[in-house]
C-alpha cells in the first residue's frame, strides 16, 4: 500500500511514522525541510510539490493547520489538482469548516476526482499507537476503499454521512469535550475551595453520574499531577469551538451552554494560553477561584 501525506506536524508526523511502521510506502511533502529530512531518514519518499506527490501516490492524506491552507494546497500552481488522477483519493484529515469542505469536494468531483473528509479524535498518543477515532464524510464506496488504510492509524472508524459530515461531528464532539472539561473544572475548583480532597472528589464523580472522559482521564493524568503535557493545544480547541459556533450561527440556532463555555475558552486564549495544552484551561479556572487542584 502506498500513501502520500502533506503536513508533518504533531498529528500528521505521527500518522506518517505509524504508517511507515506498518509497512506502508509513504510519500511526504511539508514546507518544513527539517521535518522532511527526519522522515526521509525513516524511509519516506520526499516529493517536490503537492502535484508531484499526487502523481505518484493513489492515496493522499492532508493534515494541515486550517482549511484555507488545504484549499491552496489543492489549487495552487503546483497543487494537488495538477497531479491527481481519476483513481486518486484525497483523505482530508484537517480539522476544518464543513461548508468549505463541501465546496472543495464539489470542486474536485467536477474535475473527476474524489475526496473524503476524515478528521480524528484522540490526540498525539493515540496517533502514535494507531488507536485514533476517525469520523468520515463522503461517498460510502470511497470510505470502504480507504478503510484498510485508515485502520492502520485508527481503532474506531465511522462513516457518518455525506461530504462535510466528518468535519461537522468533529467540531461538535470537541464542543462537548470543551464544555465538559470546563464544567468539571468549575465543580472541582469549588469543591477544593470548600475543603474537599480532589482525589476523593474524583472517586465519587467517576462512580456517579458526573463521570466523563475529563474526570476519568484528563484530571487524574494532567491536572492533579500538574503535568499539562502538550498534546492538543488550547489554541486548537478554540479553533474547533469557533467552527462549532459558526455552524450554529449559519443555522440560526441558540447555543446557550456552549456559548458560555466558549467565552471561558476565549478568555484563556486572550491571556496568551494558546500554546499550552487545552487542559490548562483549568489553570484559568483555578485563578478565578483562588485555589489549586492537585493530588
Amino acid at each position: 500500500m502506498r500513501a502520500g501525506i502533506i503536513g508533518l506536524g504533531n498529528m500528521g508526523g505521527r500518522m506518517a511514522k505509524r504508517l511507515l511502521e506498518q509497512g506502508v510506502e509513504v510519500g511526504i511533502f511539508d514546507l518544513n525541510k527539517d521535518f522532511v529530512r527526519s522522515f526521509v531518514e525513516l524511509g519516506a519518499e520526499e516529493a517536490e510539490s503537492p502535484a508531484d506527490l499526487a502523481s505518484k501516490f493513489q492515496y493522499i492524506i492532508t493534515v494541515l493547520p486550517n482549511v484555507f491552507i488545504v484549499k491552496e494546497t489543492l489549487t495552487g500552481s503546483e497543487g494537488l489538482m495538477k497531479g491527481l488522477k481519476p483513481e486518486s483519493l484525497l483523505i482530508e484529515m484537517t480539522t476544518s469548516i464543513p461548508s468549505v469542505t463541501k465546496e472543495l469536494s464539489g470542486m474536485l468531483r467536477t474535475e473527476g476526482f474524489r475526496m473524503i473528509d476524515a478528521p480524528v479524535s484522540g490526540g498525539v498518543k493515540k496517533a502514535e499507537d494507531g488507536t485514533l477515532s476517525i469520523m468520515v464524510g463522503g461517498e460510502e464506496r470511497d470510505f470502504d476503499e480507504a478503510k484498510p488504510l485508515l485502520s492502520l492509524i485508527g481503532q474506531n472508524i465511522f462513516h457518518v454521512g455525506e461530504s462535510g459530515a466528518g468535519h461537522t461531528i468533529k467540531a461538535l464532539n470537541n464542543m462537548i469535550s470543551a464544555t465538559t472539561l470546563a464544567a468539571t473544572g468549575e465543580a472541582m475548583a469549588l469543591g477544593v475551595k470548600l475543603g474537599l480532597d480532589p482525589n476523593k472528589m474524583l472517586d465519587v464523580i467517576n462512580s456517579s453520574t458526573g463521570r466523563s472522559f475529563s474526570s476519568d482521564f484528563k484530571f487524574p493524568n494532567q491536572v492533579l499531577t500538574r503535568n499539562f503535557e502538550v498534546g492538543f493545544t488550547l489554541d486548537l480547541m478554540v479553533k474547533d469551538l469557533k467552527i462549532a459556533m459558526s455552524m450554529a450561527e449559519e443555522e440560526k440556532v441558540p447555543m446557550f451552554i456552549s456559548s458560555a463555555s466558549f467565552q471561558l475558552w476565549k478568555h484563556a486564549w486572550s491571556q496568551g494560553g494558546g500554546n499550552q495544552d487545552h487542559t490548562a484551561i483549568i489553570k484559568y479556572i483555578e485563578e478565578m477561584f483562588g485555589v489549586e487542584i492537585k493530588g
